[in-house]
Parts: structure tokens; sequence; C-alpha cells
């Protein structure tokens, strides 16, 4: 087990959230939503539990004190984003709830806050001096373009059945996060250990390009949009995991 694996829990799930809110934002339903309050709740859980992992790398709880006496500390802007982004799902759920329908204007919110939580995460990494394999060039585009796959998957479960431009848009990101892991893997490669990691999220994540692809004009999307998802998540972890591995300096 890495020591990072807190770390990586976190990144995965607010990530996957943030990734959510920018494919809710951009393919709004259009038919009637029986369970408009489902997609804001599960984004919600997925924050809360990344939010309590990321506790877990401080090691005692005495720690946070020190993390909130410092407000620009990578620490501290990370909680904030994942926290406002949090707030903006509770609001969302309460709406939804509340109204039977989606707020547009809200998932839109959640996108802004998605994206910003995604440089704050992205940045305490890039920023990272002391360690040359954290601040390569494939950073940006491996946090980035790993949470939009599979926040944008996971949107696909929820959105409407069948739809061609959201499955195109999950293809083309996942076929680009998939080139990246490659990249980034020839880059890694005599850094340490995680080499095998990135092929094999690189192989998950192009898999996921191509079952996207094939959701696009299939009866089956509810299934196929699911296995997408998997794929992607798989993909993502495997990422993370890879990065934290060749990372340990």
């Amino acid at each position: 087990m890495i020591s990072e694996f807190p770390l990586l829990v976190f990144t995965v799930l607010t990530g996957i959230a943030a990734g959510a809110y920018v494919g809710a934002a951009l393919f709004p339903k259009k038919a009637k939503d029986a369970r408009p309050w489902l997609f804001p709740l599960v984004a919600l859980i997925l924050i809360g539990v990344g939010g309590i992992a990321a506790m877990g790398h401080l090691g005692r709880p005495a720690m946070m004190l020190n993390v909130l006496n410092n407000p620009t500390s990578s620490l501290t802007m990370e909680g904030a984003t994942a926290g406002l982004l949090a707030v903006v799902a509770i609001v969302d759920l309460a709406l939804a709830a509340s109204k039977k329908q989606a707020n547009r204007a809200v998932r839109i919110v959640g996108a802004v806050v998605g994206i910003a939580c995604m440089c704050v995460v992205t940045s305490a990494y890039v920023t990272s001096y002391g360690n040359p394999a954290w601040t390569a060039a494939t950073t940006w585009p491996l946090f980035f373009l790993g949470d939009l796959a599979a926040g944008i998957a996971f949107w696909m479960t929820f959105a409407d059945m069948p739809n061609k431009p959201l499955a195109t848009v999950v293809a083309v990101v996942a076929l680009l996060f998939g080139i990246v892991l490659i990249w980034q893997a020839v880059t890694f490669s005599g850094l340490g250990l995680g080499f095998g990691w990135l092929v094999f999220g690189a192989v998950m994540a192009i898999a996921a390009a191509v079952g996207a692809y094939a959701t696009a004009s299939t009866k089956l999307w509810n299934t196929a949009a699911k296995v997408v998802f998997v794929l992607a998540v798989i993909a993502l972890i495997a990422s993370r995991y890879g990065f934290y591995l060749v990372s340990i300096i």
C-alpha cells in the first residue's frame, strides 16, 4: 500500500464528482427525470468520502489545525474547493428534491467550481518542486483528462438515452487520456515502479473510448454507459496509483 493512498482516494472521488458536474452542465437532461436528486446525492457522497480520506493523510486529527492555520497551503486550498463543490451539491440536491427537477444554473456553477477544484488539486503536484516526477509536463493533462473522462462517463449513466454528442465527448476525452498515459509511462519509465500501472491505465482508457464510441448508437445505452464508466474509473485509479508509486522519493 502506498503512503499516498488517502490522497489517491481523495483525488479520484472528488475528481469524478467535479468532472461529472462538467458533464451535467454541458449535457443537461431533456427528458423528464424521475429521480433528479440522485445525481447530486451520489456526487455529495463521493466528495464526502474523498474528504474523509484526505484527512487520513494527515496522520492524526490534531494536524488538521495546522492545515487550517495556513490558508495558502495546498491541503487547505484543496479542502476549500472540495468543500465548495459539496455545498453546490447540497444546494443541487435540495432544489432537485423540492422542485422535482434539476436546476441548470446550479449545475453550471458546479461545473465552474469543479474545474476550479481540478486546477487546485493539480497545482498542488505541479508546484512540488522537490519531486521532478510530479512537475513533469504530463501532470496537468493527466489529472484533468482523467477526472473529465471518469466524471463525464459517470454523468452518462444519468443522462438521456441515447445521447450521441455526450458519448462522443467521452470517447474523445478518454482517448486523449489514454494517449497522455502512454506519454507519461514513457516519461516515467526510468523513475520507479509505476510503469505497468500507467500502461494498464492507458489500455483501460482506450477501451473506455472505444466503448463510448460504440455506445453512441447502441440500443443498450444503459448497460453500455455503466461499462464505459467502470473502464474510465479503472483507468483513473491506475493512473493515480502509478503516479504516486513512481513519484516516491
